[in-house]
């Protein structure tokens, strides 16, 4: 690989930086389930109406702290900070991301500086009694992984595009919830930083990577899983690119503010996209949620990745991933995480990384964030090379 084409990939990277909403450090709160948070039953994306409310008495920023001991709810909770009224049976809201990336490597070139439009969503779930249907459509970079793109003719760079769409039904008290459509991986921690190693090696990013399927989940008091049948991504063409296998999670509560959790996944392609030659894909691996403090919390996860094609050729790595979340203020956040992972054992080293961000939910439903991240990566075939990306964003979830 070239420094050309390294620069590509990286800038790649910022844009694929969207939708993610997922919040697994909420354990410090108790919440070892998102169900009860996000209209996904594993968690991530579109709040909840309990979501938007948990959102502005635990997450946000607050001049006067009282206010979320008395647990007073601001009147912008709602949808367009409560200016718009919605019906009890539809839930709508909207994501709006932006900012601006910055790359250079420790030989000095680099893509330079460049504004982003990562997101502009609008989410739509209907509830009527047993049945809920979800659809999460927007504005995005078109070439940024395999979302569906509804139209092609708005802009150079940039399409109409539709994430994720399921319907499905709810049973056993609302504990089981069996969907299909267009439905996000279920595997591993749902994080934000959804460009991370762990997110793209295993390719379980929330944003892009979503899958058609069947999928049933459980969400009870000790426990919650999801496992989903894959029927291959419809976006693309021709049939011989599309997975279609088998993946899931289960994840088991030790306590309220401690989990541990095992996910497993198996694909196969007759023409893998990354490898282009016919591939049985598997990811194996465990994570865990632990908020020892209340202005702590703590994820980790490490994944096993099998790679075995017609050829009679193994190809097998790992990745990991640690992550501390330090809240000493509410709404303040800073997030520093290590990283290491390859899927190529043929290379004498992995890739590995070291991330620092800060996160101020400065306003209800705003945040400001700031990533900055240290890779080293170690192409096939070239010299190690050290990455430097910063990333500012401005994030509005309406």
């Amino acid at each position: 690989m070239n420094l050309r084409s390294l620069f590509v990939a990286v800038v790649a990277t910022g844009f694929a930086s969207s939708a993610a909403n997922a919040f697994p450090t909420m354990v410090r709160h108790g919440y070892a389930s998102c169900q009860a948070c996000h209209v996904d039953p594993s968690g991530g994306g579109q709040l909840s109406l309990y979501g938007r409310a948990q959102a502005d008495l635990l997450v946000g920023w607050h001049f006067d702290p009282k206010s979320t001991e008395e647990g007073e709810l601001s009147p912008t909770t709602g949808f367009l900070f409560g200016l718009l009224d919605m019906p009890e049976f539809l839930n709508v809201s909207g994501n709006l991301r932006g900012g601006a990336l910055y790359n250079t490597t420790t030989q000095g070139g680099g893509a330079g500086l460049r504004p982003l439009l990562m997101a502009a969503d609008v989410y739509a779930t209907v509830n009527v009694d047993w049945f809920v249907a979800h659809a999460a459509v927007g504005y995005g970079a078109r070439a940024v992984g395999p979302a569906v793109v509804i139209s092609d003719k708005s802009g150079p760079d940039n399409a109409l595009i539709a994430r994720e769409f399921w319907a499905g039904a709810r049973f056993v008290d609302d504990q089981l919830t069996v969907r299909a459509g267009r439905i996000p991986t279920p595997f591993g921690l749902r994080n934000n930083e959804h460009t991370s190693l762990v997110r793209s090696l295993t390719r379980t990013d929330t944003n892009v990577q979503q899958q058609t399927g069947i999928a049933a989940a459980w969400n009870g008091e000790a426990w919650r899983g999801e496992l989903m049948v894959m029927l291959g991504n419809y976006q693309i063409r021709p049939d011989a690119f599309r997975e279609r296998g088998a993946v899931g999670f289960f994840e088991l509560a030790l306590a309220p503010e401690f989990t541990i959790g095992a996910s497993s996944l198996v694909s196969w392609a007759a023409a893998d996209l990354d490898a282009g030659v016919p591939l049985l894909r598997q990811a194996h691996g465990a994570f865990v949620r632990y908020a020892p403090l209340p202005w702590l919390a703590l994820l980790g996860e490490a994944d096993a990745i099998i790679n075995y094609s017609d050829e009679n050729t193994w190809g097998a790595g790992g990745v990991v991933w640690l992550q501390a979340d330090v809240e000493a203020i509410q709404g303040i956040h800073i997030i520093p995480a290590l990283e290491a992972g390859q899927i190529d054992s043929t290379r004498a080293v992995p890739d590995v990384g070291a991330w620092l961000s800060l996160s101020w939910f400065a306003l209800p439903h705003t945040e400001l964030r700031l990533d900055t991240i240290y890779r080293q990566i170690s192409p096939k075939g070239a010299e190690s090379l050290g990455v430097v990306t910063a990333l500012a964003q401005v994030h509005l979830f309406l």
